[in-house]
């Protein structure tokens, strides 16, 4: 009797080791991360993907009109950044994105996507933004290969439904990550957008993800088509 229990649960035991092993294999994870899985640089770990608006809520929410008495300046923001590395696992390939928010923390726009399929390695992004309707705006390009060319995106002051949005105070952030395993980094800066143009070079951090950035605002000269109008 007691050989047949003990035969018993070997055989238990080798099969649900079995099985472990079967769900452990590639062809259990998903298209997740830096890379494809079971390439040649690995395998994306599932867990390290997370839900959008995972911790923010639903980032595809329009925001709220303009009120009539406030000032909407048409114009470009021009947005040039020089990432640094971050000695990841992948480094120097890394995935970008740049994003615009309120100052209360709403979704405005995407502008800059810079990671191809590798969308889920940017894990602020992913939480932070509308990932459906980036905006219209929003330049996209595959995974960078280093840190040597300059980003460059423009803002039209719209936010992801094509929209205009009133002028006043708004958050620029930037995200770079150079691995699947862990989140990378991610700044964030003050602007205005105004009737007043201007240009300035952006304080990054030190030892942080960007070399450099810099943005510049150029408002519509008044009296042009699509010039400074009061909100709609």
């Amino acid at each position: 009797m007691q050989n047949h229990s003990t035969h018993a649960l070997c055989a238990l035991l080798l099969t649900a080791c079995a099985f472990e092993r079967a769900e452990q294999g590639t062809a259990s994870y998903p298209s997740a991360g830096l890379y494809t899985p079971a390439s040649t640089l690995g395998a994306s770990d599932p867990t390290d993907t997370p839900q959008p608006g995972a911790g923010l809520g639903n980032r595809c929410v329009p925001l709220p009109p303009v009120d009539p008495a406030a000032a909407i300046t048409t114009g470009t923001l021009a947005l040039e950044f020089v990432t640094a590395t971050m000695k990841g696992r992948y480094a120097p390939r890394n995935c970008t994105a740049a994003w615009i928010e309120t100052t209360a923390g709403q979704y405005v726009a995407t502008i800059e996507i810079s990671a191809g399929l590798r969308r889920p390695a940017l894990v602020y992004w992913q939480d932070h933004a509308c990932t459906e309707k980036p905006g219209p705006d929003v330049v996209t390009s595959a995974t960078v290969a280093n840190h040597d060319k300059p980003h460059e995106a423009l803002w039209n002051g719209v936010d992801f439904e094509g929209k205009p949005v009133a002028d006043g105070p708004y958050k620029l952030f930037i995200e770079m990550t150079e691995t699947d395993k862990d989140p990378g980094e991610f700044v964030t800066f003050d602007f205005m957008k105004t009737a007043t143009a201007y240009g300035m070079e952006l304080a990054v951090p030190f030892e942080g993800p960007l070399e450099s950035a810099r943005i510049d605002w150029a408002p519509m000269p008044e009296g042009s088509a699509g010039g400074p109008t009061a909100g709609q």
